[in-house]
C-alpha cells in the first residue's frame, strides 16, 4: 500500500447540488486483486479551495474552516496496469478515524457528529452486473474541518495531519483487509476580510439532498 499525504485547503465548498466523482481530487477507492482495499489519489492535481467560514446552525456554534474535499468514490472500471481493481461485489466499503490533531475535525457525510479515533461511517456498496459494468457504487465526502473555537487551536498553526483507513464492514467472512493507515496534512488558509458566512443548517440540508 502506497501511504498519501496530500496538502489541501480546509475551507467549506458552497454545495449547489449534488457532489460527483472527480478522480482527479477524490480518493478512488480499489483493491489490489490479492485481497486488500487500496487508494489511489493524483496529488498533481489538487486546487486551491475558497475559504468560507462558518457560524453557528442547526448543529450548534461553529467558527472555523471547512471542506468537502477530497470525497471518497469507488473505481468504476479495473486498472490492471496499476494493479488496482473495481472491490469485488458485495464489498461495503468503511472509514475508520485512526488519529487527528488538535482542533481538526472529521465529519461524516451528513454531518451528523465529529468523529473520535476509532469512530467509523460507512461509504457503501458496490456491485457489478454480469458484463463487468458497476451498476451501484459510492460517492461520498466527509467534512474536514477546522475549529477555531476548540481551546487547542492556534491560529499561528495552518498544517493539521488526519489518519484513517478503509475497511470491508461485511461480517460474512468474506470481508477483504483493510488499506494501511493513510495520512493526509491539510492546510488552512488564513481568513480573508469579509470572507463568507454559511450556516450548518444549509450546509447540512444540501448534504443530505445528495
Amino acid at each position: 500500500m502506497r501511504q498519501k499525504t496530500i496538502s489541501a485547503a480546509a475551507a467549506v465548498a458552497l454545495l449547489a447540488g449534488t457532489a460527483s466523482a472527480d478522480f482527479e481530487t477524490d480518493f478512488g477507492v480499489a483493491w489490489d486483486g490479492q485481497g486488500q482495499l487500496q487508494v489511489e489519489f493524483n496529488f498533481d492535481s489538487v486546487e486551491p479551495i475558497a475559504n468560507f467560514i462558518t457560524d453557528g446552525g442547526a448543529n450548534g456554534d461553529f467558527t472555523g474552516w471547512f471542506s468537502d474535499e477530497p470525497g471518497f468514490a469507488n473505481f468504476e472500471e479495473d486498472e490492471p496496469d496499476e494493479g488496482l481493481f473495481v472491490v469485488p461485489d458485495g464489498t461495503v466499503v468503511g472509514f475508520e478515524l485512526v488519529s487527528i490533531d488538535p482542533a481538526f475535525r472529521v465529519y461524516d457525510p451528513f454531518f451528523d457528529a465529529a468523529l473520535n479515533p476509532s469512530d467509523t461511517f460507512i461509504l457503501g456498496d458496490v456491485q457489478r452486473d454480469g458484463g463487468g459494468t458497476v451498476i451501484s457504487g459510492f460517492d461520498d465526502h466527509p467534512f474536514w474541518a477546522v475549529d477555531s473555537e476548540d481551546p487547542s487551536f492556534d491560529e499561528n498553526v495552518f498544517e493539521y495531519s488526519v489518519s484513517f483507513r478503509l475497511f470491508d464492514a461485511r461480517n460474512d467472512g468474506n470481508a477483504i483487509a483493510p488499506t494501511d493507515v493513510i495520512t493526509v496534512q491539510f492546510t488552512r488558509i488564513p481568513s480573508p476580510a469579509g470572507a463568507s458566512l454559511l450556516a450548518m443548517a444549509g450546509l447540512a440540508a444540501a448534504r443530505r439532498r445528495r
